[in-house]
């Protein structure tokens, strides 16, 4: 049983895929603020039942909940500033430099050592990356520097939230990170909506139905992700390669809903993306 945790891995980063494709459908509807304000509201009330013990927590941890929560809060909002101006697919592999970010957080603040299966894996996941995005440049519309900066700094800021949820996980729970967590998002966006005197289209917003989905998705991947964090046996630097299997559902997403163009090419580099995930995990 001391692999669960992958298998947790594996099933957050389908959400988490599919996740993305959801936003891009939400967006045509609503604006990120409002999709991100309501359906974070809605993840905390579904969470607010299995919630236990949250009030039982150190000081100290309600403060780097708080921090974390920052952290993921700007991660969203670039990340719906860059889904705005690209394909999904191409999002999906452009956010694979979370690999990068994370693999050096996780060397540099946990501890934790790069095998030579590990390094294996993490050069076929750059590949991937390097190859799909080559295509993409060749073949699609030039991005700003504004895009690429707002999808970069996605991936720098969960890189963090990742190695946070690592060291969060040794001390609370998975119900309590999850509770403080959208707590405080959702007082970050609410604050914010009443100091710009943002106006949400409330109508629109209730008839939205990929929102609630979304939040329904958001709540049980964040669960597993969290649960697998607590596992003494996960590492960041292999969960964040694991993680980057949800490129493929991306680029399906892609190809299914958003005719996205060259997705066989797209699939190959995925390939060898997950050639490299199999060679980080399946070796010790």
């Amino acid at each position: 049983m001391e692999k669960y945790w992958i298998l947790f891995v594996v099933l957050y980063s389908v959400f988490k895929s599919a996740r993305d494709g959801m936003k891009k459908a939400a967006l045509k509807r609503n604006t990120s603020l409002e999709i991100l304000f309501f359906y974070t509201l809605i993840g905390f009330i579904l969470i607010i039942p299995f919630s236990k013990n949250v009030f039982s927590l150190e000081p100290r941890y309600y403060y780097y909940i708080a921090i974390k929560s920052l952290v993921v809060g700007s991660a969203w909002l670039f990340a719906f500033k860059a889904l705005q101006n690209m394909s999904v697919s191409h999002y999906g592999i452009m956010d694979l430099y979370s690999v990068l970010f994370s693999t050096l957080l996780g060397v540099s603040i946990l501890g934790e050592t790069m095998t030579v299966p590990r390094v294996l894996g993490l050069i076929l996941v750059v590949i991937g990356l390097l190859l799909v995005n080559r295509r993409n440049h060749a073949n699609e519309k030039k991005l700003s520097a504004t895009v690429l900066f707002a999808a970069l700094a996605s991936c720098f800021l969960n890189a963090i939230s990742g190695t946070m949820d690592k060291i969060l996980m040794q001390n609370v729970e998975a119900g309590q990170l999850q509770f403080w967590f959208m707590f405080y998002m959702l007082i970050m966006y609410s604050t914010y909506i009443l100091a710009s005197r943002t106006k949400l289209n409330v109508k629109t917003l209730i008839k939205n139905y990929w929102v609630y989905i979304m939040s329904i998705v958001f709540v049980i991947g964040d669960r597993l992700l969290f649960i697998a964090n607590a596992s003494p046996y996960s590492k960041v630097t292999v969960m964040t390669i694991i993680k980057q299997s949800s490129v493929l559902v991306t680029i399906l997403i892609g190809w299914a809903f958003f005719k996205d163009k060259n997705i066989r090419y797209k699939a190959f580099c995925a390939l060898i993306v997950l050639a490299g995930i199999v060679i980080a995990t399946a070796v010790r």
